[in-house]
């Protein structure tokens, strides 16, 4: 445990220590950075196969999980 910990530590710090903060700059500063909209349009413009292949995706998980759950008449289970 306190390996796993020291070793989660290491890591962290090893990770980090090359960042520099960055300070904030009026001139640059987007205020719709994260806002829905943007985010729609960066789903359905540049990512717009990913996101239909992922979707294509739960729906088949979604569908198998209904099937493996349905029960059949006259089956029994353990």
């Amino acid at each position: 445990m306190k390996l796993t910990l020291f070793l989660f530590t290491m890591v962290g710090m090893l990770a980090l220590r090359n960042v520099q903060p960055a300070g904030y700059d009026a001139a640059t500063f987007d205020s719709q950075i994260g806002m829905v909209d943007r985010l729609g349009l960066m789903l359905f413009k540049g990512y717009a196969l990913p996101f239909e292949l992922a979707s294509i995706l739960l729906l088949a998980a979604m569908v198998g999980s209904v099937m493996l759950g349905k029960r059949e008449t006259g089956e029994r289970n353990f």
